[in-house]
């Protein structure tokens, strides 16, 4: 296929998302057609995404730092120095911001611009998007880079809005801010306590200064050490050698982490050779404490109840009071199955008198007032700034910005119980893809890092959703295709596979966002049947992937 400039749409592609996945995108669809005319458009001033949204104190991987590079620059591997062995969220900013730039990308990115509706044009065979300023822009084909933990949400809590002192979203962290001098002598409360609340508190408690925090928790999560270290030029010479064996070792496992389950099962070992695996993985840096263990510990029920106990006796080793111990061990989910967050000094911060924890299972929130916080059993907990870590509208959450018209103008996505949702091609939050990279409806748009792909290691797993969608594109451009779009009864085995991959596996008894819940959001209060994330081995999904291209493209409609 020519470029399609002057012949209508003013670009072949336009991706939205200038973070990982955009960047990943730019890079591989801009060498492999080098006349198409591109476009990136995003919401924020710079790249980076979730790296750049996301400047809460704390902010860091949790995944190691050499196996979230980006392995198709070999001279920016060899150029770059990760200083720490878990990155911070300023030197990942500045990592990306040096792959946007060392490859000339800032030119084709446009910032500060949010798409407000898309509308597929089934005559001419094109996407039109109009921003919130009323510009236009028109494409052949649409990449969705638009991030699956990338739309925040505030808790569905009475006077959200009402508080007058400082409040705002983790992700929405003001950049002048300086917890060392800003929150010096200051009554600071923070809802929720996962990966994002988890780093912002052990982060603020080794700030000397403040005068209290309160911390309230609505879920209790396991968390454990990351054990992160500073990594010297010496030490960075020699990960240098091996980034080719990261990166293997990323490709074998089935989460992409660098971490392989033990073969053993809990029960084939003597209780000393349990209790040795796991201290040595407790004991190391990074995901082996969730990803290296026995191979059983997350389809076996009594498996995972061994391992949770000896998780909650670490947690009891660690805070002085039983009951403030007690109330941080989770009750209604066991250890791995909803995603680990590493941490470092997270439990010890509650022996200090002045960070309370407030257990929202005993005393729950009545409402959020101009002061602060009052809760069941009467109290007011007074505040003067007011941190939301309340996670985000995971997934498909992303795709709510923008109003969709599909073929036959469609919307993406309703409540089932509106006219709308009637016609919905994703009701109530529902996906149906095929191969998690095309939906139904909604030709010449790919998603990566959609609903239905495995996430896992997200730097891999992009990397390998760019390189299925760059050579679908080639076999369009080949063929002379100007739309493509998956047949239904691909869709339907798709998102059959998707739901059989997640039978038998504890991950999906548990509500979480993997599972599609967010008790904030409309639609996502309960665990659906239809799961919003692929939960079989990303090794299995690449053999699908790779096993449609060869078979030309079956279950796929050209035209």
């Amino acid at each position: 296929m020519p470029s399609v400039a002057q012949a209508g749409p003013d670009y072949d592609v336009l991706i939205i998302g200038a973070g990982l996945s955009g960047i990943c995108s730019l890079y591989h669809i801009r060498k492999r057609f080098p006349t198409w005319r591109v476009k990136v458009i995003d919401n924020a001033p710079d790249v980076g995404g979730t790296w750049y949204w996301n400047q809460y104190p704390g902010c860091r991987f949790d995944s190691e730092s050499l196996s979230y590079s980006f392995s198709f620059d070999k001279e920016l591997l060899d150029e770059w120095h990760w200083k720490e062995a878990f990155s911070p969220q300023p030197e990942t900013h500045k990592y990306i911001k040096r792959v946007a730039e060392k490859h000339d990308m800032y030119k084709e990115i446009q910032f500060n611009t949010q798409i407000k509706t898309a509308h597929w044009n089934d005559v001419d065979h094109f996407w039109s998007f109009v921003d919130v300023e009323g510009k236009e822009y028109t494409a052949r084909f649409f990449l969705s880079c638009l991030g699956f933990l990338s739309a925040p949400t505030l808790p569905a809590i009475p006077g959200v809005h009402d508080f007058k002192g400082e409040a705002f979203h983790t992700s929405r962290w003001p950049s002048d801010l300086d917890i060392s001098r800003d929150f010096a002598n200051k009554r600071i409360g923070i809802i929720g306590t996962g990966a994002t609340g988890i780093q912002t508190i052990t982060a603020i408690a080794k700030q000397p200064g403040f005068k209290s925090l309160s911390v309230f928790q609505r879920t209790a999560n396991w968390s454990a050490p990351l054990r992160n270290f500073k990594v010297t030029p010496e030490q960075m010479d020699i990960y240098r050698t091996e980034y080719d064996s990261v990166f293997k070792t990323c490709a074998e496992t089935s989460t992409c982490f660098m971490h392989q389950a033990d073969p053993r099962k809990s029960s084939e070992v003597t209780d000393e050779e349990r209790l040795a695996l796991w201290e040595k993985m407790y004991n190391a840096p990074g995901f082996g404490k969730w990803l290296g263990v026995f191979s059983d510990t997350y389809t076996d029920r009594q498996a995972n109840e061994l391992y949770s106990k000896y998780m909650a006796e670490k947690i009891r080793q660690r805070v002085h009071d039983p009951e403030t111990a007690d109330s941080l061990i989770p009750k209604n989910h066991g250890f791995g199955t909803r995603r680990v967050p590493l941490e470092s000094g997270y439990f010890e911060a509650y022996n200090e008198p002045n960070i309370h924890l407030v257990d929202l299972q005993k005393t729950p929130i009545t409402s959020i007032v101009a002061d602060g916080i009052e809760t069941a059993d009467g109290k007011k907990h007074e505040l003067d700034v007011l941190i939301h870590a309340t996670g985000f509208d995971a997934i498909t959450g992303a795709f709510n910005a923008i109003e969709w018209h599909g073929k036959d103008n469609r919307p993406l996505i309703a409540s089932s119980d509106t006219k709308e949702g009637k016609r919905a091609i994703w009701p109530d939050h529902k996906p149906h893809t095929f191969l998690g990279i095309t939906v139904p409806s909604m030709p010449n748009m790919f998603m990566t890092l959609g609903p239905h792909q495995p996430f896992g290691n997200a730097t891999r797993s992009i990397e390998h959703a760019v390189h299925v969608i760059e050579e679908l594109l080639q076999y369009c451009k080949d063929n002379n295709y100007t739309s493509v779009e998956p047949a239904q009864e691909a869709v339907d085995a798709w998102t059959e596979h998707v739901y059989e991959c997640s039978k038998g596996g504890l991950i999906n008894e548990v509500d979480s966002w993997m599972t599609g819940v967010n008790k904030n959001v409309k639609g996502k209060t309960e665990r659906s049947t239809h799961p919003a994330r692929y939960t079989g081995s990303a090794i299995e999904y690449r053999r699908r992937c790779e096993e449609c291209k060869t078979s030309g493209y079956k279950g796929l409609v050209f035209a």
